[in-house]
């Protein structure tokens, strides 16, 4: 008897129920429980429910196809309502979108898909092998898909991690080798799965720590309203980029430059900056929704418009100071400081508001005992300047003229971080020796002269707006143009005294000098234009009429759906089956027995036909083929059609067998 390959599934099949409860279980971490449960329990229904389809490949090419359909009108959808969460939200929804290919493929039965139905650019080329179809059980990679989604849930309470260790536990167990204890097993889990939450939290707590090491650098962007760390008296240079971070429309021609600030603050201790009161006061808008009327109108001043990406739907906006109202502004949520800071939440992905401001009316929070102290650490430098100018002799008005001066022609502004000097904190060091530094020291410096002459002053941090665009007509303020000044209150209102000296701009234009700014700026404005036209003014132009670019789609979805022909259900009879799902009382298992006896074993997806023709082909079986095509064809009548065999046909079709069992009698 010649030998013979006997070909196996190698693919790795899920415990019983495990495709329901995961189903479950990701519901329960992205909050889809309603959905989850029912396809849950239609899932596992298959086991039960012994009709079967008798799907062809072209019924399976045309379930990708909706599959697919779905996937690309959510996928717009999704970009064109929420950009920054698209791919994140598109992952959570993925095992609803491909839920109809696993219920196809439970339903069916072949209860495997041919790779061809799944490689939809492709179809034509994978061929089968040996006569067998490449085919595939799509539940394994759908379970782990579930796990990948039920991540996106981000509940931050363990529950995930613990899942995903049982699940794997579950799927594992099963396929351990039997020649180990399941102690050992166990041990050797119990192990990786601690190494596993160790990395886990060792990335989260590094995380951490990267974010603080980042939040240190001053040219953060969306900072903290009540507190600034600024870098004083580190060591190193401050990195410049080119990156636009936001555009300014002038309202006024021609356009001057503006200080456009983010936050203010009032306490220095150490090298940081505070805010008291650290609180915010929530602003009601007009009756459109997207007018916010932060004080009473002066009756004149200045308009701009500040086109702005709004990042995870919130951040700081940047105000010029005198700010009294906000227009095209399409947010849920507007909040206030006392000093000024103003806050947005729940807003479209970029935000072009309209700002009238007139700095000679500032309404910033009055001043306070609080902007009038100096650290007694800072005193002396402090105190060594006010003698050396002479301060304490002149009026409010000169002291700000002789200060601007002061440090105007005595400083040189530079981008190295130096060390303080020892025996002296890093402020007086660059006031009485270095006298070269970045706009944190000439803003701090200031505030803290200002108050030491008994008048108030605060730190204001945000971005100076002066750089037109040499591709529009608009200002670009870019990432190296973060800023630092101070604020004087001068004539029963609050004033910008901006300083750091006015070299400041040309060195670091010069220190960010690159050949490709061009390029860079023009993708930029490619960016922008399409942001503009994504999220428009108000509710977004494609956000609102993202339905009609679903049409296409819809169309070519309804085509697909037309286009298949009727699906047949077969009636799959359990007690009549074998475990290649023939009936035991068909004359037909006869012809099958003998073949597995022979080491013929059929694939469960092969069907009959296939499987005696692969035999024939490689081990040159000499048979009656006519007989047995015969006999094919009346097993295929007696289990799908309609009124099965005759008396007669019975007759025959069992003296057809025996004739193919004579065949194969003796030594293959």
């Amino acid at each position: 008897m010649q030998d013979h390959l006997k070909k196996t599934n190698s693919l790795m099949s899920l415990p019983p129920f495990f495709a329901g409860v995961i189903l479950l279980f990701w519901g329960w971490q992205t909050g889809l429980l309603s959905l989850a449960l029912p396809m849950a329990l239609f899932l596992e229904g298959s086991r039960y429910i012994k009709s079967k389809w008798a799907l062809s490949l072209a019924d399976f090419n045309r379930i990708t196809d909706i599959c697919t359909i779905l996937l690309a009108g959510l996928a717009l959808f999704l970009f064109t309502t929420d950009f920054l969460k698209a791919a994140l939200k598109l992952l959570k929804w993925l095992p609803a979108i491909c839920f109809p290919l696993l219920a196809a493929q439970q339903y069916s039965i072949a209860s495997k898909i041919d790779l061809r139905s799944l490689l939809l650019f492709a179809r034509n080329r994978v061929v089968a092998v040996d006569n067998q179809p490449r085919t595939i059980d799509i539940a394994p990679p759908y379970a782990a898909l579930c796990l990948l989604a039920a991540g996106t849930g981000n509940m931050k309470d363990g529950s995930f991690f613990i899942g995903l260790l049982l699940f794997t536990a579950w799927a594992l167990w099963p396929q351990r080798s039997r020649r180990f204890s399941p102690f050992l097993w166990i041990f050797l889990f119990a192990l990786i799965a601690g190494a596993g939450y160790a990395g886990h939290f060792g990335v989260y707590h590094l995380q951490r720590m990267a974010m603080r090491m980042v939040s240190h650098w001053w040219l953060a962007r969306n900072s903290d309203p009540f507190k600034r760390t600024t870098a004083i008296g580190d060591l190193g240079e401050l990195k410049l980029s080119n990156q636009i971070m936001f555009r300014v429309t002038p309202g006024d021609n021609p356009f001057r430059p503006v200080l456009l600030r983010e936050s203010s603050y009032n306490l220095y201790r150490g090298t940081s900056w505070h805010a008291s009161p650290a609180q915010f006061a929530n602003v009601t808008s007009e009756q459109d929704q997207t007018t916010w009327n932060l004080h009473d109108d002066p009756g004149s001043g200045s308009s701009l418009t500040v086109w702005s990406p709004l990042e995870h739907e919130k951040g700081m906006l940047t105000l010029p100071l005198g700010t009294y109202q906000l227009a095209n502004l399409p947010v849920l949520l507007l909040k206030q400081t006392p000093l000024g800071a103003v806050q947005v939440e729940d807003g479209p992905g970029l935000i072009g508001y309209q700002v009238q401001y007139n700095e000679a009316a500032s309404k910033d929070l009055a001043p306070t005992e609080k902007d009038l102290i100096v650290p007694q650490e800072e005193l002396p430098a402090i105190q060594q300047v006010i003698d050396e100018l002479d301060l304490q002799a002149k009026t409010p008005e000169d002291v700000i003229q002789v200060l601007a001066d002061f440090f105007q022609n005595q400083f040189r502004y530079s981008l190295k971080l130096r060390a303080a000097e020892q025996g002296r904190t890093s402020l007086a060091s660059f006031l009485l020796s270095s006298r070269s530094g970045y706009c944190e020291y000439f803003a701090t410096a200031t505030v803290l002269i200002l108050r030491a002459c008994g008048i108030p002053a605060r730190y204001a941090t945000g971005w100076s707006a002066h750089e037109p665009s040499r591709l529009g007509d608009q200002i670009v303020i870019r990432s190296r143009h973060a800023h630092a000044w101070t604020l004087v209150y001068q004539d029963g209102l609050w004033h910008n005294l901006d300083t750091t000296s006015s070299s400041w701009v040309e060195e670091e234009d010069a220190a960010a000098s690159s050949s490709l700014l061009f390029f860079q700026d023009l993708w930029s404005l490619m960016l922008f234009k399409f942001a503009q036209w994504r999220w428009g003014t108000e509710e977004g132009i494609v956000k609102k009429w993202w339905w009609l670019l679903l049409v296409p789609l819809v169309i070519i979805l309804a085509r697909r759906l037309q286009a298949g022909k009727r699906i047949r259900r077969v009636r799959m009879d359990t007690s009549k089956q074998t475990e290649q799902g023939q009936h035991h009382n068909s004359p037909f298992d006869r012809i099958e027995q003998r073949l597995h006896e022979l080491g013929f074993e059929r694939n469960p997806w092969e069907p009959p036909l296939s499987w005696i023709r692969r035999m024939q082909t490689a081990a040159s079986l000499e048979m009656p083929f006519d007989s047995l095509q015969f006999c094919l064809h009346l097993y295929y009548q007696e289990r799908f059609g309609k009124n099965g065999l005759t008396a007669s046909q019975q007759a025959q079709f069992k003296k057809e067998v025996d004739v193919v069992l004579k065949g194969l009698q003796g030594d293959l």
